[in-house]
């Protein structure tokens, strides 16, 4: 979502981004016959070939663009790492595509890579159909495109008032200071997080999300925070999504307190830290090229167009992973039951087969089937509000800011993991 992640955006990435790094970086083809015990058994990997080193990008600090090591790995067949006790690598569209459709083949429990476990599951990001679906049939209702769409005047007041906040001093963190600011103010009011505590959820979603160290405890404090909202809501329903979970049923029965607790408290995770990465790439490339910055000024009506583009050319979840439920034959691999996968989905939306030269970031482009918010029955919940804040976005700050630049001395520092995003966006402009 702003962008709500659970089912929303959070069951691509979270399945994705726990574990430790992967040391080596170096991409090249090698060629091993080492065992390793995998799927229960133990397997030689001269049966899973090619074999490649490939590193998932899942630091926490590093001073590289994951984006652009990903790209590396363009257009090539499906591999096998043998990090993280073995997966393969898909890379094409279709291939992605069909990784997150076909449930018949794969699975979410147990997806990540590298694993992780947490004593309390995230629901429904860790859970298939059928249950899965019942779960996302409690958020359906409270994330409606019409509940959405009623959001937009505070969306364009939000930014406004930031902007104002920083436009006559002629510089900014866009990260700090806009990228996530905004999205907690339009989600906190949608979830019902109360303000004065905003800062304090913000930082514990940030610190799950991206510190490996710390996840488990920033997981229990999230949800003794939730725990305490929802049996408030229990007493005093509000007109905000805890109070929908609260009072919500699946299968005609109201709903666990503990599924309550951990499907709440899934959806803030994934209601916190997806749009300000979205921001920050999109403001780092206008940055950088004027040509496009100028048609947002002069026909802000394409910044619906250019919010696709970007969530194509930077998908803030840029992998998603699934587990093979049995052995079958899948776009030319022969996989074995219990194969872990990772389809590369910022690469696939590279896929020249599938989009009209897709370096190029056209902000008119005809036809633009990216897949940002997943596909199948994990398709985010929150693309709608996710996309009108970030069309909201684009569109006031150019009004206000036509004209801006990165500093010339200007190093970055980027996140990895589950969400790709800068730790600072540092933008200046004459006043």
């Amino acid at each position: 979502m702003g962008g709500l992640a659970t089912d929303p955006y959070i069951c691509t990435f979270l399945s994705s981004m726990m574990g430790r790094p992967v040391i080596d970086q170096s991409p090249p083809m090698v060629k091993s016959t080492a065992f390793y015990n995998h799927g229960g058994g133990v397997v030689s990997t001269d049966v899973r070939s090619p074999v490649r080193e490939f590193d998932i990008q899942n630091y926490y600090h590093q001073d590289n663009d994951p984006f652009a090591a990903l790209r590396e790995y363009r257009d090539l067949d499906p591999f096998w790492c043998e990090a993280y006790d073995g997966f393969w690598v898909f890379t094409r569209y279709d291939e992605c595509k069909d990784i997150m459709q076909d449930t018949s083949l794969f699975s979410h429990v147990g997806a990540g890579v590298p694993k992780y476990e947490l004593e309390y599951p995230l629901m429904p990001s860790e859970f298939d159909p059928p249950y899965q679906t019942k779960l996302r049939s409690v958020i359906l209702p409270l994330m409606t495109a019409a509940k959405m769409d009623r959001l937009e005047p505070r969306m364009h007041t939000v930014c406004r008032d930031l902007i104002a906040g920083f436009k006559d001093q002629g510089h900014c963190d866009m990260v700090t200071e806009f990228a996530r600011k905004y999205p907690i103010a339009i989600f906190g009011d949608l979830f019902g997080l109360p303000v004065e505590r905003r800062e304090e959820f913000r930082i514990l979603a940030e610190t799950f999300l991206h510190d490996l160290d710390a996840q488990e405890a920033a997981w229990n404090s999230i949800r003794g925070i939730i725990k305490e909202e929802l049996e408030e809501r229990h007493k005093a329903p509000r007109d905000d999504m805890l109070s929908g979970v609260a009072h919500s049923q699946i299968d005609g029965v109201p709903i666990e307190h503990d599924v309550a607790i951990n499907l709440a408290s899934t959806v803030f995770l994934g209601g916190l830290d997806t749009l300000p990465s979205n921001i920050g790439w999109a403001f780092r490339y206008l940055a950088g090229h004027p040509e496009q910055r100028h048609q947002l000024v002069e026909k802000p009506e394409l910044a619906a167009g250019a919010a696709e583009e970007f969530l194509r050319v930077y998908p803030s979840v840029p992998k998603t992973a699934r587990v093979a439920k049995h052995d079958a034959r899948f776009h030319g691999v022969d996989l074995k039951g219990g194969d872990a996968v990772v389809g590369l989905v910022s690469v696939a939306h590279l896929d020249a087969e599938k989009f009209e030269d897709p370096e190029t970031i056209n902000f008119e482009r005809k036809s633009n089937r990216q897949m940002a918010f997943a596909v199948g029955s994990h398709r985010c919940l929150g693309s709608h509000l996710a996309r009108h804040e970030l069309e909201i976005a684009l569109q006031e700050w150019h009004a206000a800011i036509p004209d801006y630049r990165i500093p010339a001395d200007t190093k970055f520092a980027y996140h990895g993991g589950g969400v790709f995003a800068m730790e600072h966006l540092p933008l200046e402009w004459d006043v």
